[in-house]
């Protein structure tokens, strides 16, 4: 865990922003937001490493938040963790289902959430993230070394 690591927590809910973050502040740099608003620029601002979005009032306030994010150039490809209640709670929640209402998150985690559990869930998104920028970076890499290659050749073929 590097405490220069960014997470963005983004709920409505004082009790879980304040559980999240003292589980939280000793390994990482925490922001916080309570809207979607708030959270949207502060996502595209601070360029967390990772969001957790949790519940936003009025309903449905976190779908379209989720929504945005993807689709925003800048906070797009930032891992998000979803923190809901438990599937079975969806209907005493208020939840309907709906078609095209989809969160594609890189992790989901039910409510209550466990400090380890949250950690560890923290630690994966993370590891997969730099996975996947690793390979770009190798990818890019590889992409300049063949291209000193052919300036090498455009050179002799030129002489």
């Amino acid at each position: 865990m590097d405490k220069n690591t960014k997470i963005l927590i983004i709920d409505s809910e004082y009790s879980f922003i304040a559980t999240t973050q003292n589980t939280l502040k000793s390994s990482f740099e925490v922001e916080l937001a309570t809207s979607a608003k708030e959270g949207l620029d502060k996502a595209t601002k601070e360029c967390p490493e990772v969001i957790i979005l949790g519940y936003l009032e009025p309903r449905g306030t976190s779908f379209e938040l989720h929504k945005e994010l993807r689709e925003n150039p800048v906070t797009k490809n930032i891992p998000i963790i979803v923190v809901d209640v438990r599937p079975e709670e969806h209907s005493r929640k208020g939840w309907k289902r709906q078609e095209g209402l989809h969160m594609y998150a890189d992790d989901y985690m039910s409510r209550p959430v466990e400090p380890a559990e949250l950690m560890t869930t923290i630690d994966g998104v993370l590891r997969r993230a730099s996975a996947e920028t690793m390979g770009l970076k190798e990818a890019s890499e590889q992409m300049e070394r063949t291209l000193t290659r052919i300036d090498k050749i455009e050179k002799l073929l030129t002489n």
